[in-house]
């Protein structure tokens, strides 16, 4: 025990010392295991026979934080250790929870700590003195005096846990401990690759006004860097180089302002593949890590995965970090140990939201108070990406953080500069028949339709009139994420090769899918999908311009809630205007002006998270979701993907005791998504065998070009 508290001590304290200048985390450290002196965990340890969980103890460590209290310490930085200590296992808990509950109800045999634990005891009090204490008001600039020690604990409970962690790992697999040690590059290794990268580039690439535009937006983000200003926004049009030139300005900056690692989070899974490997390219796998739901390390003799598999644990090793925003923020406002453990290595970064303005507005505001305290306290720099040109002047787009200062100066010149394609509105309403016939106009051309019904619909017709030997991809979340990523380096391999073809998609391919069509049809929605979608058209300048047509299709559907309401301000904004306004960065401010009026108060906060009491840490962890619709995940029984992989996990799922994570992570490349209240569950309930809360396996068809077919479809 002695020996497990100094190494966590040690380790809590390097990863917390830029952040913890009080001690929270030292003194965590040297009481999280008190609870391990008392008779019956002793007699847990001798015993035979060992039932995990049967013997509590850490709540022990803060039954003597809170013997200290008693006995006249009367110090804020013992509160918030306490409650550190006692949810290191289960998750951290309601501060009110820990003293008017669960030290109460503590087992009897743990009252004997604080006799037990005079030492440590001792060892505390001496680290409250050589510690300055925390500052009184809260040291907060938001609207509440608790939001800065809020994230201080969560910091705080961060390192404690993650370094718990680490060094019982190191004491019972030291193999396993010895391959979380990577070869990463530095901040300046990587940032001379990258320039070494960049310059090739340039010498390879021919003298064209899209790569001038290209070269001038990379060393704005160079030069931006230079200066310590820790919020910026990035808003440049779609083929501009973003990816590149967003990470030069974080390396640059983590260069010059000491930050340790860039965290790369965006709004969709389909899309961090893209970004993964191009960044993968240029530094090399052990330097960026790829984490979301649907990637699986499966190769466990693959020193390089295996790592990688680990990192995913607690981000460390690798200074690159590739993630969704749902993984970032649902672990910033989660509670679970499992979850938190990363939370300190976002301390010293730079993080950077792609295609932020698809951040779901009903947490707006509690992700910006966050993003506000980390770039206020914890040396933490946010830069916003996007391709839409958005006006920073509605406070509601970004809270209470002040606004961004813009990267590209001249954004709206760029804007002006890059119109690549021309915008027209179909005057009538389209059938699926009229709607194919007008993109068999075209030699290659991309459909993009805003319900997976509609997608399929017009795939089918498309079939049924297929002329002029043109080659018909369908693409929708119906496919499995292993079946659409092969389907897009299809088409991409085709579109290089100037075949003709015709796509009909969900948005699916709007943000980070690097199509490039010499027509889009896009059906009515939100402005931002609108104009995401003209990206995937002459995004190479081949043309003088593409073409991008926004129609209506009779009969089709929309989704609900702010999807709607944006399709609704969209349609208005255009009658009005026309498309010629689509080029103009004013059309946006007027856009987002409108959407936000939408609703009460609580539109940005429609959980009230901004407004729980304060350091309700297990309340936030229930009530926060980025993702306002409960889905199921769906495992393709009959998708004939890879030989065997599939056959493999239901064999793993009938014949293991128990499913692990790794189960699911590699399951969720051949899975698909409903909601719980979908028509397609309800009516398919004899084709769908449970496997576990939130997954089924589909043993009905699934068609190689469309997916998941309900029982009355028929993909052609």
């Amino acid at each position: 025990m002695d020996e497990h508290m100094k190494g966590t001590y040690f380790q809590a304290r390097r990863f917390s010392h830029t952040f913890d200048r009080y001690g929270i985390t030292a003194i965590a450290a040297i009481a999280h295991d008190l609870g391990k002196k008392s008779g019956a965990f002793v007699q847990y340890l001798k015993a035979d026979k060992k039932i995990r969980g049967s013997v509590q103890h850490a709540i022990g460590g803060a039954i003597a934080l809170h013997d200290i209290m008693q006995r006249g310490v009367q110090d804020e930085r013992m509160i918030m250790a306490a409650a550190i200590v006692a949810g290191h296992h289960t998750g951290m808990p309601d501060l009110n929870t820990v003293f008017d509950e669960k030290i109460p109800d503590a087992p009897q045999y743990l009252k004997t700590i604080p006799d037990l634990s005079q030492t440590e005891m001792q060892i505390i009090k001496d680290i409250l003195k050589r510690f300055p204490g925390l500052p009184l008001g809260g040291k907060s600039d938001s609207k509440s005096p608790f939001a800065y020690k809020e994230m201080l604990m969560r910091m705080c409970f961060s390192a404690l846990v993650d370094a718990d962690f680490l060094d019982t790992e190191r004491y019972f697999d030291y193999g396993k401990s010895i391959k979380r040690q990577g070869k990463a590059f530095s901040i300046h290794q990587l940032d001379e690759q990258l320039q070494n990268y960049m310059l090739e580039l340039r010498m390879k690439g021919k003298d064209k006004e899209i790569n001038r535009y290209r070269n001038e937006v990379y060393t704005a983000c160079r030069e931006a860097a230079k200066q310590p200003l820790f919020f910026r926004a990035l808003v440049v049009p779609t083929g501009l180089g973003k990816t590149l030139a967003s990470i030069a300005f974080a390396l640059e900056q983590a260069k010059r302002f000491n930050k340790k690692r860039v965290i790369v989070a965006l709004p969709f899974v389909n899309i961090i593949d893209q970004t993964a490997q191009k960044y993968q390219e240029v530094f090399g796998k052990a330097s960026v890590l790829e984490q979301h739901s649907q990637l699986s390390y499966t190769d466990d003799k693959d020193e390089a995965m295996e790592r990688a598999r680990l990192a995913a644990e607690n981000w460390d090793s690798f200074p690159i970090i590739v993630t969704t925003t749902v993984e970032l923020f649902e672990s910033l406002f989660s509670n679970r140990t499992s979850k938190v453990r990363k939370l300190h290595r976002l301390a010293n970064s730079v993080i950077i939201l792609d295609e932020f303005q698809k951040l779901p507005i009903h947490v707006l505001a509690p992700i910006f108070q966050a993003l506000h305290l980390l770039m206020e306290h914890f040396n933490v720099t946010v830069v916003l990406c996007s391709a839409t040109p958005l006006s920073f002047e509605n406070a509601k787009l970004i809270g209470n953080m002040g606004t961004p200062i813009e990267i590209c100066k001249n954004r709206n010149q760029l804007f002006a500069s890059m119109k690549r394609v021309e915008y027209i509105r179909v005057e009538k309403p389209l059938t699926v028949s009229e709607l194919v016939a007008r993109m068999k106009e075209h030699p290659a051309a991309l459909c993009i339709l805003n319900t997976r019904e509609d997608a399929f619909r017009v795939y089918r017709e498309a079939i049924h009139q297929k002329l002029n030997g043109q080659y018909i991809y369908h693409l929708s979340n119906r496919m499995c994420p292993h079946h659409r990523k092969k389907v897009i380096e299809q088409i991409k391999e085709d579109l290089k090769n100037e075949k003709s073809i015709l796509v009909i998609a969900t948005s699916l391919v709007e943000a980070g899918v690097d199509f490039d069509f010499p027509a889009v049809f896009r059906a009515m929605a939100p402005l931002d999908s609108i104009v995401q979608a003209a990206g995937r058209s002459n995004r190479e300048g081949k043309l003088e311009k593409g073409a991008v047509f926004i129609f209506e299709l009779i009969g089709g559907g929309m989704p609900g809630g702010m999807y709607r309401k944006g399709t609704e301000q969209t349609r208005i904004l255009l009658d009005h205007y026309s498309t010629a306004a689509l080029h103009d960065p004013w059309i946006f401010e007027k856009y987002f002006r409108s959407l936000y009026s939408f609703g009460a108060d609580d539109l940005l906060d429609s959980y009230g998270i901004t407004n729980l009491k304060p350091f309700s840490f297990e309340t936030a962890d229930r009530l926060f979701q980025m993702i306002d619709q409960n889905t199921v995940s769906i495992l393709c029984k009959n998708y004939q993907g890879e030989d065997g992989q599939i056959e493999r996990l239901i064999r793993m799922y009938k014949e293991a005791p128990y499913l692990t994570k790794e189960w699911y992570r590699e399951a969720q490349l051949f899975a698909v998504n409903e909601y719980v209240d979908s028509r397609f569950l309800k009516e398919n309930q004899n084709q769908l065998e449970k496997v576990s809360e939130g997954w089924y396996i589909w043993h009905g068809g699934y068609d190689m070009k469309t997916g998941i077919m309900d029982m009355d479809e028929k993909g052609d």
